[in-house]
C-alpha cells in the first residue's frame, strides 16, 4: 500500500513539475516605473521569446501589471507600425486571451495604400525611417470589456492605463504600459499565473485583384502585389503563461 501511495505522489509530483515547466518568472519592482519609452528603471534582465522577434518582461504589484517590450527586427517593426500591435491577457495562463490592448492600431485604410520604401541601408538613416514611420500612434483600443473595441486617445482616461510605444535612437521600438488589475475587473489574487499574448497585425489581400506588379519590386506588402506571397500577410506572434509576484 505504501509503494502504491509513493508512486502516486511521485506520479503527481512530476505531472506538477512539468505543467510549471513553461512559466515564466514575472518580477516585481525595484523601483517606481515610468511609462516614458525609457524601461531602464526596471531593474530586471530582459525575457527573449523563443522566435527572437521580442524581448519583454512582465512585472506586477498590487495593483497594476506593467509590460516593456524591445523589437529590433525589421519586418515585425513594419508590421506593427502599419497594421498594430495586440497585447491579449488570459487569467487562466492560456493563448489566446480575449482581453486587453491594441496599441498602436495600425495606419489609416488611405496610408496603407502608399507604397512603403525600404529602410536606409546607413544606421542614422535608417533609425530616422524608422521613427517617421512610427508616427500619430496616439489612439488605442480596449479589448474584451463590451461587444466592440473600445477606442480612444491614448492619452485619454482609460481606466487609468498608460501606454507609449517609441523609436529609439538605435532604431528599435520600445513599448512600456501600465495596467491596472481593475480596469480589466482582474483579481489578482485569484490569478497566480497570467497568459499573455504579444500578436502583430497583419496586412489582408484586397477582395479583388489589383494591378499585376511592377517588375523588379522587392518586399511584397504593397496592394499592388495582389496573388503573390508576402510576408506581410503574416503575423509576429509570442506567448508566455507568466507567474505574477
Amino acid at each position: 500500500m505504501k509503494s502504491a501511495i509513493t508512486l502516486f505522489l511521485s506520479l503527481f509530483l512530476l505531472s506538477n513539475l512539468l505543467a510549471q515547466k513553461g512559466i515564466r518568472e514575472g518580477c516585481a519592482p525595484t523601483a517606481p516605473i515610468v511609462v516614458d519609452g525609457n524601461p531602464d528603471e526596471w531593474g530586471t534582465e530582459w525575457m527573449l521569446d523563443p522566435d527572437g522577434k521580442f524581448l519583454f518582461n512582465v512585472c506586477n504589484d498590487a495593483d497594476n501589471l506593467f509590460i516593456r517590450i524591445k523589437i529590433s527586427d525589421d519586418l515585425t517593426q513594419r508590421k506593427i507600425a502599419l497594421f498594430g500591435l495586440y497585447v491579449k491577457l488570459d487569467v487562466n495562463g492560456k493563448k489566446k486571451g480575449k482581453l486587453g490592448l491594441k496599441y498602436p492600431v495600425g495606419k489609416d485604410a488611405n496610408e496603407l495604400k502608399q507604397e512603403q520604401p525600404p529602410f536606409p541601408q546607413d544606421a542614422a538613416g535608417r533609425a530616422l525611417a524608422k521613427k517617421q514611420l512610427l508616427t500619430e500612434v496616439e489612439v488605442l483600443e480596449l479589448l474584451g470589456l463590451a461587444k466592440e473595441n473600445i477606442v480612444s486617445s491614448r492619452l485619454g482616461l482609460m481606466n487609468g492605463i498608460e501606454v507609449l510605444m517609441v523609436a529609439n535612437d538605435e532604431g528599435q521600438y520600445v513599448y512600456e504600459a501600465k495596467i491596472p488589475f481593475k480596469a480589466f475587473r482582474i483579481d489578482k489574487t485569484k490569478v497566480p499565473v497570467l497568459g499573455v499574448t504579444l500578436e502583430t497585425g497583419k496586412m489582408n489581400p484586397p477582395k479583388t485583384p489589383a494591378a499585376a506588379p511592377t517588375a523588379g519590386r522587392q518586399g511584397g506588402f504593397s496592394p499592388n502585389n495582389y496573388g503573390q506571397y508576402s510576408p506581410m500577410m503574416m503575423q509576429e506572434y509570442m506567448w508566455a503563461s507568466v507567474r505574477l509576484k
